[in-house]
């Protein structure tokens, strides 16, 4: 399995979905109050995604180490 390949797609789409949530956390300051709580379910939502995908790519990083230590 090819974790470096794996951790650097993860990480990717964790940059991206990080830039979308800083960008609607700065909607947020200037949303009506009936949109704020669409915005602001949108920012939960994502970013539980984006914390997935952190600790995803963090542990996919971690195995590639555990390879290259069991192949030595």
């Amino acid at each position: 399995m090819n974790y470096k390949q794996l951790y650097a797609q993860y990480f990717l789409e964790y940059k991206h979905i990080s830039k979308y949530v800083k960008n609607l956390r700065r909607q947020l300051k200037y949303a009506d109050p009936p949109d704020e709580r669409e915005v602001k379910r949108r920012v939960s939502i994502l970013y539980s995604i984006c914390l997935d995908l952190k600790h995803t790519s963090e542990y996919l990083k971690l195995c590639e180490r555990r390879d290259l230590k069991d192949e030595y």
